[in-house]
């Protein structure tokens, strides 16, 4: 009785046992086959560049495509605004490069109704279509693995990623946009808040999430994030509110980060 009960829980909130995306790290999770998830990301945040302070806002829209059950294609593009408090020399507004992905599940184990293990190889490139000083100006390919494991209330996602940077901007605000290569290790935890169980009348999971990004650069600049957050998924939808803090900075050839809000939505058509 208890496994059915699991099981109409799943029925009923769809991805959300399983999904547990972070809002701002990778998991080995995808849409199902012939379908679509639009993503919906608007974040602030504010850097320190020797002393003076940088203001960005920006909208990144995220469209996945199931091609099989375990392969998947994704494309991410952004609009960003700038403003400099300590002048004009990095104001500006414009479109940010394009990203695209594969992502390929190669591994499953699924030991119970509501558990499950899981690692996917990530793969993919940045193109150099954004605005000029919003882009890295280069054809940067990258790949990564990610692994995910649903145990009960409890989900874990961790990521690591290697970017070759094949041109960058001269004086980098962001991680990955300089002439450095990138090496990013993400990690997320998340514990579902509600329901306690899964029941036939379940229509979504409400979760706490800790998230922690560290970024290195091979010229020896170094930053860890962490980012407390909350996170609501449905069958169809999510919603995700995070804020970004940095724990650990020695940056030295491009800007530091202050502090950042992410918000943002999923469907799944």
């Amino acid at each position: 009785m208890r496994l059915w009960i699991a099981l109409c829980g799943l029925c009923a909130a769809g991805s959300s046992c399983f999904a547990q995306l972070a809002p701002l790290t990778e998991a080995a999770t995808q849409p199902a086959k012939g379908r679509i998830t639009w993503r919906q990301s608007f974040s602030y945040t504010e850097f320190d560049l020797s002393g003076r302070t940088i203001e960005q806002a920006e909208t990144s829209t995220n469209l996945s495509y199931g091609i099989t059950g375990e392969l998947s294609a994704s494309l991410t593009f952004s609009y960003i605004g700038r403003n400099d408090t300590g002048g004009a020399a990095y104001d500006q507004d414009g479109f940010g490069d394009t990203d695209l992905r594969l992502k390929w599940r190669f591994w499953q184990h699924d030991p119970g109704a509501i558990s499950t293990n899981r690692l996917a190889l990530v793969g993919g490139v940045r193109l150099p279509t954004g605005t000029d000083g919003l882009s890295s100006g280069g054809y940067d390919p990258y790949l990564g693995v990610t692994f995910t494991r649903v145990e009960g209330r409890h989900g874990l996602n961790a990521s690591a990623f290697y970017r070759l940077t094949t041109d960058g901007q001269s004086s980098p605000i962001e991680a990955g946009m300089g002439s450095a290569d990138l090496l990013t290790l993400e990690t997320s935890y998340l514990y579902r808040l509600s329901p306690a169980e899964y029941a036939s009348d379940t229509e979504g999971s409400l979760y706490a999430v800790l998230e922690s990004v560290a970024d290195y650069e091979t010229n020896g600049d170094f930053e860890w994030r962490l980012a407390p957050g909350i996170l609501w998924e449905a069958k169809r939808y999510a919603l995700e509110l995070s804020v970004i803090l940095p724990a650990v900075s020695e940056v030295d050839a491009r800007a530091e980060t202050d502090w950042g809000l992410n918000a943002g939505f999923r469907v799944l058509f």
